[in-house]
């Protein structure tokens, strides 16, 4: 969404000024706003959300499920937890 702002920026920007601006302003206003997108987005997807201790049980932290297992054995924990 801001590539789109630097974009019509730049396209401003550069009929103002006129000549080779006309150009390169809006591709340098293009080129800003993604940045700005992309770090945006990075800051967005990066935090993952956190457990509160409301979340954790004890038998959740006492039995820890193996992390390489068959599906009969994933089967066969669901079936004993419950």
């Amino acid at each position: 969404m801001l590539c789109c702002v630097g974009l019509f920026g730049g396209l401003y920007v550069g009929q103002q000024l006129g000549g080779p601006w006309t150009v390169i302003a809006p591709a340098a206003g293009f080129g800003l706003g993604l940045m700005g997108d992309m770090k945006f987005m990075h800051k967005m997807h990066s935090h993952s959300p956190q457990k509160t201790k409301e979340d954790k049980t004890p038998e959740s932290d006492a039995f820890q499920k193996p992390k390489n297992e068959s599906l009969s054995q994933k089967i066969s924990y669901f079936i004993k937890r419950e």
